[in-house]
This record gives structure tokens, C-alpha cells and sequence, in this order.
């Protein structure tokens, strides 16, 4: 099991921290972004709240507590989330069921599911840039991705150019509020995400907007 989570508080943070990290303390990490820019770190076990959650003129942070879900138990900080590309940050929850045969269709050479889902966004982003689109529509690469997968998963995705944060899910559990928190566990307040709703982060308003969907099959539930 893992679980995914995020705030504009850094209270509120912590907190969901404490709650997901029921779920696997293997490795954690957090994600903090700026306004032109992101922080990341992975490390094995616990966050280290006090050193990382005080980054300077950091808008949001998100989570992701990791518990192996194959026979690797060695920490790595390759096969930790959030897995990154140029261009994108992707955390994940869940088991995708053909991330293989989606390496054999696009040419990856990866060994970990999630990895796969940042590779799919990264090559849709260059076939935009190759249409000559300097800016390329996010929820499009979001939406074109998520339907080429099986299998369950609840996902975080961020948009390295611009900050865009994108939440969805197929069969793994995710909540989110409306001050923009997100937390695979529930909790007072807290509704959970519809399965095949595409939602994106307004900086403004501090929430959740839904901005497409997605065609999605996830055979069984994954929690």
C-alpha cells in the first residue's frame, strides 16, 4: 500500500502525513512548489517536517508514502515517488495491470509501473511541441495518458513549466476538500474523488476544479 496527500498548509500537511503514513513508511517524500519553481525530496523512512516544509515562498506540498509492492526492498531513490520527467511529477497509488505491454507499444525501458505513466506524459508533451506549441494543453496530455492505462491507480500529477497539479483516480481510493487538501485516507470534510473525473488545483480559489474526464478500467479495487 501506499498513499498520496497535499496542502497549502503546512499544518494541515502534517497532518495527513501522520494519518496515510499508516499505510507505509518504506521511503516518503515531499513536493514543494513555488511559484516558478519545485522542491523535491526523497529519502528512506520518515519526513523530516521541520527541515523540508519550510521552503521559501513555497505555494503547496504534496505527499506520498511508499510501502514496496514487489519483492525489491532495498530503498532506491529511483523507484521512490514522485517519479519525474523534463517535464512532469507523478505520484502514485495502485497497480497498473499493462504497464508492460504499454513499454513494449511506446519503446520504455522501465522496471516500475508509475514510471511508465511519466514516460506516456512526457512523450505526449513532445508530440505537442513537435506541432510547434510552445504552451501545451495539460489536461489533453493528462486525459490522453490516464486512458491508456489499466489496471488501479490514484495519481498526483504536476506540471513542471507551470505548477498545474492534477488529481485523479481508477479504483484506488482518493479524497480531496475544499481548501485544495487531497489525502488517499478520508477524513472530516473530505469527499472522495469520482473514479474517471479529471481535477486540477486553482491557486486562486484554493480548490479542486473538475476540467475533463477520462475513459478508465480498473477490474478490481486496490486500496
Amino acid at each position: 500500500m501506499c498513499a498520496i496527500f497535499g496542502s497549502f498548509n503546512t499544518s494541515m500537511f502534517e497532518v495527513l502525513y501522520e494519518a496515510n503514513k499508516q499505510r507505509g513508511n518504506f521511503a516518503s517524500s515531499i513536493i514543494s512548489l513555488s511559484d516558478d519553481d519545485q522542491f523535491v525530496k526523497k529519502k528512506e523512512g520518515d519526513i523530516d517536517f521541520d527541515k523540508y516544509t519550510h521552503q521559501p515562498k513555497t505555494s503547496y506540498y504534496l505527499g506520498h508514502v511508499q510501502a514496496p509492492t514487489s519483492a525489491m526492498r532495498a530503498y532506491s531513490y529511483d523507484t521512490s515517488h514522485p517519479f519525474e520527467s523534463m517535464s512532469w511529477l507523478v505520484s502514485h497509488n495502485g497497480v497498473l495491470t499493462n504497464y508492460k505491454d504499454i513499454n513494449k507499444i511506446y519503446g520504455f525501458k522501465t522496471k516500475v509501473d508509475t514510471e511508465t505513466i511519466v514516460n506516456l506524459l512526457e512523450y505526449f508533451t513532445h508530440l505537442e511541441h513537435k506541432k510547434g506549441k510552445v504552451v501545451v494543453d495539460s489536461k489533453k496530455i493528462v486525459k490522453r495518458t490516464l486512458e491508456q492505462l489499466s489496471g488501479t491507480f490514484a495519481l498526483s500529477i504536476v506540471l513542471c513549466d507551470t505548477n498545474e497539479v492534477f488529481l485523479a483516480r481508477s479504483g484506488s481510493l482518493l479524497h480531496y476538500n475544499n481548501n485544495g487538501d487531497y489525502s488517499t485516507l478520508s477524513g472530516e470534510g473530505f469527499k472522495k474523488l469520482p473514479e474517471g473525473n479529471i481535477m486540477k488545483l486553482n491557486n486562486k480559489t484554493k480548490r479542486w476544479n473538475k476540467v475533463s474526464t477520462f475513459k478508465f478500467d480498473s477490474s478490481f479495487l486496490f486500496v
